[in-house]
């Protein structure tokens, strides 16, 4: 029993040898397996919310994205000066305070010749220009159909501020067209004031669209108070944005062909059975071709004109050459009694579109040269 008892002693050391690596064994295979999908888990949990975490950001890149487009305004720009703009101070050559010429290109000009050309103008009945434009900004095509009867207040009014009218007569039935061609041909202050009624409802609605457009435009210097450019101290432009206003008008083809006709016959009416003969202010002081001699021939298109005491002679108008290319020139504060002389300024910086300005004499013009001038009073 002894010998049995001492051979079971003997064994159990066998027994522990076998049964604790058995243990670490199982341990590490714990351990690992364990581990291993522990990792597993982290693994797939990462791998589910990938897309999610992508998805957020791909949310958060789409809307901190800028999409930029490009807006291109229907107003022309400012002219750009460059090294080669020429300012002109010699007296004897253009009388005008301010003066402006550009070389237009679309919606975009370069100033080519300016004196003053930011400083505050009286801008005189140049403003119709503005008035005309305002008036399309207002008006549909079809609406330039309609009619209006001539207001007695309005031409009684006109009058006594010594304004120009066109000589329509009280209750008279007025076309729109026809009173838009008495507003920029002969100036009449009539019907400037009735085009504004007609349009905005009174003088003053209108010129609160005048100066709204003016904002939009992005004209610095310019202030209305009326639509016919009757003086007043706080109606001012400039000839930098006139010549804006007239650039723009230009491009559209109702303006421009009430601007650049010589002569026009209101409609038949009862007051005037034979319509109202009408005479551009700017085309029957110049014949248009003064300009077919210089080495880059121009010819002159139409325009605005404009005069009070304070504003001077003023005149606003666009040339083209052979190619079409179109050059506006402004001038304002030419004389104070001779119109020609503010047509005289314009033809003479005109030359300097091709010639150098130390070369250039003043033009003179003869009224006996121009058929129609007597016409106009």
């Amino acid at each position: 029993m002894a010998k049995q008892s001492n051979q079971q002693q003997q064994k159990k050391p066998r027994y522990g040898l076998i049964v604790w690596p058995a243990v670490i064994i199982a341990a590490f295979a714990a351990l690992y397996f364990g581990g291993k999908k522990l990792i597993e888990s982290r693994r797939n949990n990462s791998a589910d919310s990938e897309p999610e975490y992508s998805s957020a950001l791909l949310q958060t890149q789409a809307e901190t994205t800028t999409v930029t487009t490009t807006t291109t305004s229907k107003y022309p720009t400012a002219p750009e000066l460059s090294t080669e703009t020429v300012t002109v101070d010699d007296p004897a050559k253009v009388l005008a305070r301010n003066f402006l010429l550009v070389e237009c290109d679309g919606k975009s000009s370069r100033v080519l010749l300016e004196h003053g050309s930011d400083q505050e103008i009286y801008p005189a009945s140049m403003t119709k220009m503005m008035t005309l434009i305002t008036l399309r900004e207002l008006l549909t095509d079809e609406a330039l159909d309609g009619t209006v009867i001539m207001d007695a207040g309005v031409i009684a009014e006109q009058e006594a501020k010594m304004a120009y009218v066109a000589g329509f007569e009280a209750g008279e039935v007025c076309t729109i067209k026809d009173l838009v061609y008495a507003m920029m041909l002969p100036s009449g202050a009539d019907a400037a004031v009735m085009l504004a009624k007609y349009a905005a409802g009174s003088e003053a609605a209108f010129v609160e669209c005048m100066n709204q457009l003016a904002a939009e435009m992005g004209l610095e210097h310019s202030v209305f108070r009326n639509v016919t450019g009757l003086h007043d101290d706080g109606h001012v432009s400039s000839v930098t944005d006139m010549a804006r206003i007239l650039q723009y008008a230009i491009s559209d083809p109702f303006c421009r062909e009430a601007m650049s006709t010589l002569e026009y016959t209101t409609s038949v009416t009862e007051e005037h059975p034979e319509g109202i003969h009408l005479v551009s202010t700017t085309l029957s002081r110049m014949v248009g071709d003064e300009l077919e001699t210089i080495p880059n021939p121009l010819h002159v298109r139409g325009g605005k004109t404009g005069f009070t005491n304070p504003a001077g002679q003023c005149l606003a108008t666009w040339a083209e050459d052979a190619s079409g290319k179109t050059y506006i020139c402004v001038v304002a504060g030419s004389t104070t009694f001779e119109p020609l002389d503010a047509v005289a300024d314009t033809l003479t910086l005109y030359k300097m579109t091709c010639l150098p300005p130390e070369s250039v004499q003043r033009v003179t013009l003869d009224a006996a040269d121009l058929p129609l001038y007597e016409h106009i009073t």
